[in-house]
């Protein structure tokens, strides 16, 4: 019944939640106050300790049938009920912003109409704390994204014609999850580290196994039995969500975002260092070669001849037939320093107990409540330090070291998810989400 479908972002489902510990919002008689995974939601009063409700993160989208059906638009014409009026703008987004004074950091229904909407015959309180984006084969939610025509968006799931990527040799960036919701998966005891979460666009290279173009004397060799080596390796790269030099026909003619193959340019700077299995991971800053900026309003201190920074957070190696590891980032800054590279900014490295004391008299639940509190108070909110203009920062990092896998949350600052918000209510696209 409730489902997480194939392509769903983890930072965009709902989730089945119980209401606990409500309180009063201190100016506004009609309203109170919920946390949910550490997220401050506003609601109404007919809300009670106890009930079962649907949580929808910020910039969710959420279905517009589902919104139309609770009267929850502002444009009351799309309401079921003509005569009632809501607050939701026609995108069906869930934004970041302030009430009275007070964070509202996503959006709640009662279970019941969503229970309603998606015909379900069970009980949905069944399933408290259950994550999910489909009910029944019908979408509710998905992440937001603004309209783009034609161009960027469109090239985005295009397959190659002929491919020489070899299966598990390349790997795209994996999404960073809100820490918030993830919290219960640090231990005082997990080694950590807390790097700073700058704005900018992804980027990876890898030097990978790859297939490699046959001559004509070598297909009719292997036709009568030969050995040919077919794998060479080379270096493949990409943005966030597309490998961009995939065929072993190179194409001349591309479209691309900034008019020209920005990520081809970083692999061009930085492939002669990385060396044979190994994939670095990482974002630039500040502008493109035509002096557009890369992510609005963030310089990161680029003038001049500097128009760009690269910055590495993750690298990995994998062998030959696909084991993947993962460096420390130790690892990955003396290898940094040794090339000649920047890795992210770092703020701590150790055990999580030892950045925020590890009080023994206290339950786990409220050390890590206050392990988010700490780092709220100690990392977000500020203006971004490496811009020269004054900009919120977005956050902080929080990655727990694992050999095989990549364990990396992400707690933004408030001040620039309400920045993201304005970004999308001016039609800003989002560059990650287009490359």
């Amino acid at each position: 019944m409730l489902e997480i479908s194939k392509n769903a972002n983890p930072n965009y489902l709902c989730k089945v939640v119980s209401l606990k510990g409500l309180k009063k919002h201190p100016n506004a008689d009609r309203l109170q106050m919920v946390s949910i995974d550490f997220n401050n939601v506003i609601t109404g009063l007919d809300a009670n300790e106890g009930d079962i409700y649907v949580y929808f993160p910020i910039e969710s989208k959420i279905s517009q049938n589902l919104l139309s059906s609770t009267n929850s638009f502002r444009d009351n014409t799309l309401n079921a009920d003509p005569y009632q009026k809501g607050f939701f703008e026609d995108n069906c987004r869930v934004k970041a912003m302030k009430l009275r004074g007070e964070k509202s950091m996503g959006y709640i229904v009662p279970a019941r109409l969503v229970e309603q909407w998606g015909r379900l015959d069970g009980y949905i309180g069944d399933y408290v704390g259950k994550e999910f984006d489909t009910i029944n084969g019908q979408l509710l939610v998905e992440k937001y994204q603004v309209p783009v025509k034609g161009g960027a968006q469109a090239r985005v799931g295009k397959k190659p014609k002929l491919s020489r990527l070899v299966e598990g040799q390349v790997h795209l960036h994996v999404d960073t999850e809100n820490l918030r919701k993830n919290i219960h998966k640090i231990e005082p005891t997990d080694l950590i580290s807390i790097t700073y979460k700058t704005h900018g666009t992804s980027w990876w290279v890898g030097n990978v196994l790859v297939k490699r173009k046959l001559s004509l004397i070598e297909k009719v060799s292997k036709f009568f039995g030969a050995s040919v080596s077919e794998l060479v390796y080379d270096l493949v790269y990409g943005s966030r969500k597309v490998v961009k030099n995939a065929n072993l026909e190179d194409p001349k003619s591309k479209d691309h975002f900034f008019g020209y193959d920005l990520w081809e340019t970083i692999k061009n700077d930085i492939g002669e260092h990385i060396p044979k299995g190994w994939t670095l991971y990482g974002e630039m800053l500040g502008y493109d070669r035509n002096g557009k900026a890369i992510q609005k309003h963030f310089d990161y201190g680029c003038q001049g001849n500097v128009w760009h920074k690269l910055e590495v957070y993750r690298i990995t190696n994998t062998t030959p037939d696909g084991l993947v590891t993962e460096l420390t980032y130790p690892q990955i800054k003396e290898f940094c320093d040794r090339v000649g590279l920047a890795a992210s900014h770092l703020f701590f490295y150790g055990k999580a107990g030892d950045w925020y004391n590890t009080d023994y008299s206290t339950t786990l639940e409220t050390w890590r409540k206050n392990f988010i509190e700490r780092l709220e108070k100690a990392y977000n909110e500020k203006d971004c330090f490496m811009c020269t203009n004054k900009v919120p920062e977005e956050g902080v990092v929080v990655r727990v070291e694992d050999l095989f896998e990549c364990k990396s949350y992400k707690l933004k600052s408030f001040r620039f998810l309400e920045f993201e918000s304005q970004e999308l209510d001016n039609g800003e696209a989002d560059i990650e989400s287009l490359n």
